[in-house]
Protein backbone atom coordinates (compact mmCIF):
# COMPACT_ATOMS: atom_id res chain seq x y z
CA UNK A 1 0.00 0.00 0.00
CA UNK A 2 1.11 3.67 -0.96
CA UNK A 3 1.20 6.28 1.91
CA UNK A 4 -2.07 8.09 0.48
CA UNK A 5 -3.79 4.57 0.22
CA UNK A 6 -2.87 3.97 4.01
CA UNK A 7 -3.70 7.80 5.03
CA UNK A 8 -7.14 6.79 3.37
CA UNK A 9 -7.95 3.50 5.19
CA UNK A 10 -6.65 5.38 8.89
CA UNK A 11 -9.20 8.15 8.09
CA UNK A 12 -11.94 5.79 7.13
CA UNK A 13 -11.14 4.30 9.88
CA UNK A 14 -10.91 6.53 12.54
CA UNK A 15 -14.59 8.23 10.39
CA UNK A 16 -16.12 4.79 11.26
CA UNK A 17 -15.03 4.55 15.28
CA UNK A 18 -15.91 8.39 15.44
CA UNK A 19 -19.52 7.25 13.67
CA UNK A 20 -20.32 4.25 15.98
CA UNK A 21 -19.39 6.26 19.07
CA UNK A 22 -21.79 8.78 18.54
CA UNK A 23 -24.69 6.57 17.81
CA UNK A 24 -24.11 4.45 20.67
CA UNK A 25 -26.93 3.55 23.02
CA UNK A 26 -25.51 3.64 26.61
CA UNK A 27 -24.79 4.98 30.05
CA UNK A 28 -22.55 7.81 29.80
CA UNK A 29 -18.87 7.67 31.17
CA UNK A 30 -19.92 9.57 33.87
CA UNK A 31 -22.97 8.19 34.96
CA UNK A 32 -22.99 5.58 37.69
CA UNK A 33 -25.03 2.67 38.31
CA UNK A 34 -26.74 1.66 41.41
CA UNK A 35 -28.51 -1.95 40.27
CA UNK A 36 -30.55 -1.71 37.31
CA UNK A 37 -30.77 2.22 37.20
CA UNK A 38 -28.21 4.75 36.56
CA UNK A 39 -27.63 8.39 37.89
CA UNK A 40 -25.67 10.85 35.87
CA UNK A 41 -25.30 14.73 35.31
CA UNK A 42 -26.36 17.46 37.54
CA UNK A 43 -28.36 15.22 39.52
CA UNK A 44 -25.50 12.62 40.34
CA UNK A 45 -23.76 15.62 41.84
CA UNK A 46 -26.33 16.78 44.05
CA UNK A 47 -27.32 13.01 44.96
CA UNK A 48 -23.46 12.58 46.11
CA UNK A 49 -23.02 15.84 47.38
CA UNK A 50 -26.19 15.73 49.82
CA UNK A 51 -25.35 11.99 51.42
CA UNK A 52 -25.59 9.75 48.32
CA UNK A 53 -27.14 6.03 49.17
CA UNK A 54 -26.75 5.81 53.10
CA UNK A 55 -29.42 9.15 52.95
CA UNK A 56 -31.11 8.63 49.78
CA UNK A 57 -31.20 5.31 49.09
CA UNK A 58 -30.70 3.87 45.98
CA UNK A 59 -32.65 5.09 42.35
CA UNK A 60 -36.15 3.44 41.94
CA UNK A 61 -35.98 4.86 37.74
CA UNK A 62 -33.64 6.24 35.34
CA UNK A 63 -33.71 9.87 35.15
CA UNK A 64 -36.52 11.14 32.99
CA UNK A 65 -37.91 14.09 31.48
CA UNK A 66 -39.44 17.27 33.59
CA UNK A 67 -41.82 20.18 32.78
CA UNK A 68 -40.29 22.61 30.83
CA UNK A 69 -37.09 21.28 29.79
CA UNK A 70 -36.35 20.15 33.20
CA UNK A 71 -35.16 16.52 34.29
CA UNK A 72 -36.15 14.72 37.80
CA UNK A 73 -34.59 11.43 39.25
CA UNK A 74 -36.47 9.25 42.24
CA UNK A 75 -34.92 7.58 44.84
CA UNK A 76 -35.73 5.51 47.97
CA UNK A 77 -36.03 8.61 49.64
CA UNK A 78 -36.33 11.62 48.13
CA UNK A 79 -36.43 12.96 44.53
CA UNK A 80 -33.58 15.15 42.37
CA UNK A 81 -35.14 17.88 40.04
CA UNK A 82 -33.08 19.56 37.93
CA UNK A 83 -33.70 22.64 35.27
CA UNK A 84 -31.03 24.31 33.69
CA UNK A 85 -31.38 28.05 34.07
CA UNK A 86 -32.92 27.21 38.03
CA UNK A 87 -30.73 27.72 40.70
CA UNK A 88 -28.09 28.03 38.78
CA UNK A 89 -28.08 25.00 36.93
CA UNK A 90 -27.87 22.87 40.54
CA UNK A 91 -29.99 19.77 41.06
CA UNK A 92 -32.00 20.02 44.59
CA UNK A 93 -33.73 16.86 46.63
CA UNK A 94 -37.56 17.37 47.96
CA UNK A 95 -39.12 14.85 49.92
CA UNK A 96 -41.18 13.61 52.80
CA UNK A 97 -43.88 15.94 53.56
CA UNK A 98 -42.86 18.73 51.52
CA UNK A 99 -42.58 16.93 48.54
CA UNK A 100 -46.33 15.57 49.39
CA UNK A 101 -47.57 19.33 49.48
CA UNK A 102 -45.49 20.36 46.28
CA UNK A 103 -47.24 17.86 44.69
CA UNK A 104 -50.72 18.84 45.62
CA UNK A 105 -50.23 22.19 45.00
CA UNK A 106 -52.04 22.82 41.60
CA UNK A 107 -52.56 25.29 39.06
CA UNK A 108 -54.92 24.16 35.84
CA UNK A 109 -54.93 20.91 37.51
CA UNK A 110 -51.11 19.98 37.53
CA UNK A 111 -49.01 19.97 40.91
CA UNK A 112 -45.09 19.15 40.79
CA UNK A 113 -42.83 21.45 39.20
CA UNK A 114 -45.61 22.16 36.78
CA UNK A 115 -47.53 23.81 39.44
CA UNK A 116 -47.26 27.62 41.02
CA UNK A 117 -44.54 26.81 43.67
CA UNK A 118 -42.23 25.56 40.37
CA UNK A 119 -38.71 23.83 40.92
CA UNK A 120 -37.02 23.71 44.07
CA UNK A 121 -34.05 26.02 44.33
CA UNK A 122 -32.74 24.83 47.62
CA UNK A 123 -32.59 21.50 49.27
CA UNK A 124 -34.71 20.68 52.41
CA UNK A 125 -33.19 22.90 55.82
CA UNK A 126 -33.58 23.18 59.24
CA UNK A 127 -36.24 26.02 59.95
CA UNK A 128 -36.35 26.87 63.88
CA UNK A 129 -38.01 23.84 65.26
CA UNK A 130 -39.20 22.57 61.56
CA UNK A 131 -37.53 22.07 58.32
CA UNK A 132 -37.99 24.39 55.36
CA UNK A 133 -37.37 24.40 51.41
CA UNK A 134 -37.39 27.48 49.07
CA UNK A 135 -39.03 26.89 45.89
CA UNK A 136 -39.75 29.42 42.70
CA UNK A 137 -43.15 30.48 43.59
CA UNK A 138 -42.52 30.42 47.59
CA UNK A 139 -41.44 28.57 50.49
CA UNK A 140 -43.01 25.09 52.19
CA UNK A 141 -42.25 24.54 55.64
CA UNK A 142 -42.63 21.54 57.95
CA UNK A 143 -43.04 20.93 61.76
CA UNK A 144 -44.29 18.10 63.43
CA UNK A 145 -46.29 19.89 66.02
CA UNK A 146 -47.81 22.49 62.95
CA UNK A 147 -47.97 20.49 59.83
CA UNK A 148 -47.21 21.39 56.88
CA UNK A 149 -47.92 24.98 55.07
CA UNK A 150 -46.68 27.23 52.02
CA UNK A 151 -45.90 30.65 52.95
CA UNK A 152 -45.59 33.03 49.47
CA UNK A 153 -45.87 36.47 47.95
CA UNK A 154 -46.17 39.21 49.98
CA UNK A 155 -46.30 37.39 53.17
CA UNK A 156 -43.22 35.78 52.74
CA UNK A 157 -41.80 39.05 52.42
CA UNK A 158 -43.11 40.18 55.87
CA UNK A 159 -42.44 36.48 57.20
CA UNK A 160 -38.69 36.88 56.20
CA UNK A 161 -38.20 40.56 57.36
CA UNK A 162 -39.71 39.57 60.61
CA UNK A 163 -36.76 36.74 61.26
CA UNK A 164 -38.80 33.92 59.78
CA UNK A 165 -39.29 30.76 61.87
CA UNK A 166 -36.19 31.36 63.86
CA UNK A 167 -37.68 34.51 65.16
CA UNK A 168 -41.47 34.67 64.08
CA UNK A 169 -42.16 30.45 64.14
CA UNK A 170 -43.34 27.85 61.77
CA UNK A 171 -46.76 28.58 59.79
CA UNK A 172 -49.92 27.02 61.67
CA UNK A 173 -52.21 27.16 58.64
CA UNK A 174 -52.11 28.13 55.21
CA UNK A 175 -53.07 31.60 53.87
CA UNK A 176 -56.08 32.71 53.87
CA UNK A 177 -58.36 36.02 53.07
CA UNK A 178 -60.61 38.29 55.18
CA UNK A 179 -62.35 40.65 53.37
CA UNK A 180 -59.36 42.62 50.76
CA UNK A 181 -56.48 41.42 53.21
CA UNK A 182 -54.79 37.64 53.00
CA UNK A 183 -53.52 36.54 56.30
CA UNK A 184 -51.70 33.56 57.98
CA UNK A 185 -51.32 31.98 61.29
CA UNK A 186 -48.00 31.31 62.87
CA UNK A 187 -46.88 29.82 66.08
CA UNK A 188 -47.72 31.47 69.52
CA UNK A 189 -50.81 32.94 67.82
CA UNK A 190 -48.75 35.74 65.65
CA UNK A 191 -50.10 36.28 62.15
CA UNK A 192 -49.25 38.40 59.32
CA UNK A 193 -51.75 40.20 56.79
CA UNK A 194 -51.26 42.10 53.74
CA UNK A 195 -52.10 44.34 52.55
Amino acid sequence: MRIKERMTAVAVAAMAVAMLGSTQVGVASADKDFGEFSVGGRILEAFEATGGVPTWGNPTMNEAAAAYNGRFQRFDNTSFYWKANVSGGVAHQIGGAIRALWSNTKTNGQGYERGPLGYPVSDELAAGTGRKQFLQGGNVYYGAKTGTHIVWGEILNKYAAAGGPDKFGLPVGGEYKVGNQFRQDFEGGKRLQWP
